[in-house]
Order: structure tokens, then C-alpha cells, then sequence
């Protein structure tokens, strides 16, 4: 794995495999990102928790592919590592094989950028058309953010969007809430409506902010991808609860955890030769 530390006292780390990132501690020692008890770290599953990278594919539409694609359960290349004074960054890098030609048969780039401040964590994916046809993706970045009691928090920035209530069918619903709740199992695709960033408090239930995402995407093109066209972004908030935890997720992990995640998933996305699509959230 490699080791993010700022000069701050804060730091990350993100394991080859799957590009997962593990931890975000803030200077304080903090720990900001849930990781399951029961997380598993030998190479033969995604790991539960982290950050998992979502491509090409969101739940599992071709059974043919792992669920949630195969970035999550591939081992990615270190690209950089370097310390800018104000940043830590690493890159990362995934390109299409034979292994991965054999369950989705498109040529791809995949880059990821994790910037580490004193103040902030920075995750940026970009999907790149390097072959000579389009194809059609959805993308992730599935947070998984520490939470004291995820019955004890609320999520703000989510009020008058439209959702997939997967836990009810995936029939769209308006949100109607200032304070969205996490009761029960909830599994909703909040869609993205308007181009631009999207900010998301957690907080405690009346009380103090947690933290604050904000959740973006891009499409970039012209030569060389200089050209950038803001995206709605979706975001995804998930909680199995006890009764949908997996077996890697063994009860109450469940509660000390809000996935709050910024993807391209509502629908799939036509990627153009040539061009890229970014994801990121900060």
C-alpha cells in the first residue's frame, strides 16, 4: 500500500489493489474512512469499505462482470508520489489487458489523484476513451464515511432532487427532506439535474457538522482533453443495516458508517474516442 503523510500530521493510504483507499486520518489522528472489521486484504475480493472505485459498471447489469465492474478487483499501477509543501499527491493507474478485454472488451485509461492537505482529502477519477470507437461506462468513487451512529446522523444538500429508491423497487421519488435521514436499509441514487459541484453535509442529528463533500463531475475533450463541460453529478447514499450487511460486514459495522458517493450512474454514459470523464470528491 502506499502512504500518504502531510506535513500536518495528516495522512492517507490507498492499497494497490483496487486503488482503495483505506484511511484519512486528519491532523488530529482522526479517523475519517470506515473500513469493515471483516474486510478482507488478499487479493481475492474488493476490500469492504475504503473508497472503492466503481467502473465499469454500477451494481451488476452484465452478469458477465464482477458487481461494480472489475476496477475495484484489479491492481493498479503507482504512478507518482510527491509533496508539494501545501499537497501530498499519488497517482494511480489502471489500463485496460487481456484480463480485462475478456469481460468488457473496451480500450481504457483509468487515472486516479489523491491530493492530501492539512485541511481536506481530494479524490479525482478520470475514465479516457483510448480506442477508436465509444463506449458506454457508469463510474464511482464509494465513500464510505466514519460515522459515530449512522441512526444519529443527517445528511443536508439533498433537498428537491430526484431519486432511485432501490430499496423500494428503483422507482423515482422526489426528496421532500431538509435532513435526510438513515433509519433503515437505504440505497438511493440521488440524480444529478444541473452541471456543476454538489456539496453534502453529514452532521449529527441537530448538532455539529461531520463533514462537508463536494461531488463532481466533468467531461473533458478536445486535443489534448483541455476542453471541459461540467456534468450533473449523481450521488449514491447507502447503508445495508443489518439485515443486507454482507457476510464481510459483519453486524453492527453497519452503524459506524454513511456512504455518501459521487458517480455517473443514473444512467450510462456514452464516452466518445478520445475523450474523458471525471469524477471527484473533496
Amino acid at each position: 500500500k502506499v502512504v500518504l503523510r502531510h506535513a500536518s500530521g495528516a495522512s492517507a493510504e490507498v492499497y494497490l489493489w483496487g486503488a482503495t483507499l483505506t484511511s484519512y486520518r486528519s491532523p488530529s489522528g482522526k479517523e475519517n474512512i470506515f473500513v469493515s472489521p471483516g474486510a478482507i486484504f488478499d487479493g481475492k475480493k474488493a476490500i469492504r469499505g475504503g473508497v472503492p472505485v466503481v467502473f465499469p459498471q454500477f451494481g451488476q447489469p452484465d452478469k458477465a462482470m464482477p458487481q461494480h465492474g472489475f476496477a475495484r478487483v484489479s491492481e493498479w499501477g503507482l504512478g507518482s508520489l510527491y509533496d508539494s509543501g501545501d499537497a501530498v499527491c499519488a497517482s494511480f493507474q489502471l489500463r485496460d489487458s487481456e484480463a480485462t478485454r475478456a469481460k468488457w472488451s473496451n480500450a481504457f485509461i483509468l487515472d486516479y489523484l489523491v491530493t492530501l492537505r492539512a485541511d481536506s482529502l481530494s479524490m479525482r477519477l478520470r475514465v479516457t476513451n483510448v480506442g477508436d470507437i465509444p463506449f458506454d461506462f457508469q463510474a464511482l468513487l464509494h465513500t464510505y464515511l466514519s460515522v459515530p451512529d449512522v441512526a444519529g446522523i443527517g445528511l443536508a444538500g439533498l433537498q428537491g432532487l430526484s431519486y432511485m429508491d432501490k430499496v423500494a423497487g428503483g422507482g423515482v421519488k422526489v426528496e421532500e427532506r431538509e435532513e435526510v435521514t438513515i433509519p433503515g436499509f437505504t440505497d438511493s441514487v440521488y440524480i444529478g439535474e444541473v452541471a456543476g459541484a454538489k456539496e453534502v453535509k453529514v452532521a449529527s442529528r441537530g448538532g455539529a457538522t461531520l463533514y462537508t463533500t463536494v461531488n463532481s463531475a466533468v467531461m473533458r475533450a478536445g486535443a489534448p482533453l483541455t476542453r471541459d463541460m461540467a456534468k450533473p453529478c449523481d450521488v449514491v447514499v447507502w447503508n445495508p443495516y443489518e439485515a443486507n450487511s454482507p457476510g464481510d460486514l459483519p453486524p453492527p459495522a453497519f452503524q459506524g458508517f454513511a456512504c455518501v458517493e459521487p458517480g455517473l450512474v443514473a444512467e450510462a454514459h456514452c464516452l466518445a474516442p478520445k475523450t474523458s470523464a471525471e469524477l471527484s470528491q473533496t
